[in-house]
């Protein structure tokens, strides 16, 4: 789904292991956010739905640096020779070449590397013709994410910080246990904000922009009332989208593949006492009831749009 948001400006709705893409194609030529690199075909073909040739692309801004966000950086700058702007700690760890902190081999995840020119700190100030665009350093799923925030239209993105009803997952593993905690205090930054719609990094539009950072804020709290349950909503949101980037496994083959990675084996020592084989059929199991993720001729497919 492809909606003008004002003039030049378009929201690219794409599904969940490819994040929403930001069209500006006035004077300057911007993208916001790229998407997953496996499916950059997809990602070119609807970039020009808007009018843009990503040949043309002046600036990609990318609200944080994991793969789903940032999968078509280097081969749109290798076409186009473009700029590429995000917030200062995601650069560092960008030109640190630090695929631990961008989560890359943390979760297993496939990315490329790429050179950013520019560096996007709280409170600065986008210019995109007419258009005004605030950036606010909204950490806790990411430390170096940005939203983006439109105090003319009364517009926010949202990258992961807010979802509806929900946000993106918690990894203290890598954010430090301070993730929860900055998340909060996003959360409370954008509340304070005159905003009516939001343009989320998943998702659909949001059009009660209060309720939906208010819903956010009472999920986080009910976290942080057990900690435990951000490990369980770690383990069901990074099975679904490992699924989804990953959707050849089996029952049993998924759950020796996840034993292989770094963050399944740390998330159950530290959330859930070594129940490695337990918690995750009980997680799984769930999953299937649920029908978020459906056993098809013994495969499991994640019920979910990429």
């Amino acid at each position: 789904m492809i909606k003008n948001i004002v003039d030049n400006f378009y929201f690219v709705e794409r599904g969940w292991l490819n994040a929403n893409h930001f069209v500006f194609n006035g004077n300057n030529k911007v993208l916001i956010d790229t998407g997953y690199k496996k499916h950059l075909d997809e990602t070119f073909h609807l970039i020009r739905q808007t009018g843009l040739d990503p040949a043309k692309v002046e600036l990609i801004i990318s609200t944080h640096c994991h793969c789903d966000h940032i999968g078509g950086n280097k081969a749109i700058h290798d076409l186009s020779g473009c700029a590429i702007a995000m917030h200062s700690i995601d650069r560092y760890n960008i030109e640190g070449k630090n695929d631990w902190n961008t989560w890359w081999r943390y979760y297993d995840q496939e990315a490329d590397f790429f050179p950013v020119s520019r560096s996007l700190e709280d409170n600065d100030v986008i210019l995109l013709d007419g258009l005004e665009l605030i950036v606010i350093h909204t950490p806790g799923h990411a430390s170096g994410m940005i939203s983006l925030y439109s105090p003319q239209h009364r517009f926010l993105i949202s990258s992961d910080a807010v979802w509806n009803g929900d946000f993106g997952v918690i990894t203290t593993r890598v954010e430090g246990g301070i993730a929860t905690f900055l998340q909060q205090q996003s959360l409370k930054k954008l509340a304070k904000l005159d905003i009516c719609t939001i343009y989320p990094g998943h998702g659909s539009i949001i059009y009660n922009a209060g309720e939906a950072i208010y819903q956010c804020q009472k999920r986080l709290e009910y976290f942080m009332e057990q900690p435990e349950r951000i490990g369980r909503d770690l383990l069901k949101k990074i099975f679904l989208y490992t699924l989804l980037m990953k959707p050849e496994y089996t029952y049993e083959d998924f759950f020796e593949y996840i034993m292989s990675t770094f963050w399944y084996p740390e998330t159950i020592d530290f959330y859930f006492k070594k129940q490695y084989r337990p918690v995750y059929e009980d997680v799984m199991n769930e999953l299937i009831e649920k029908s978020l993720v459906l056993r098809d001729h013994d495969k499991l497919v994640a019920r979910l749009k990429a």
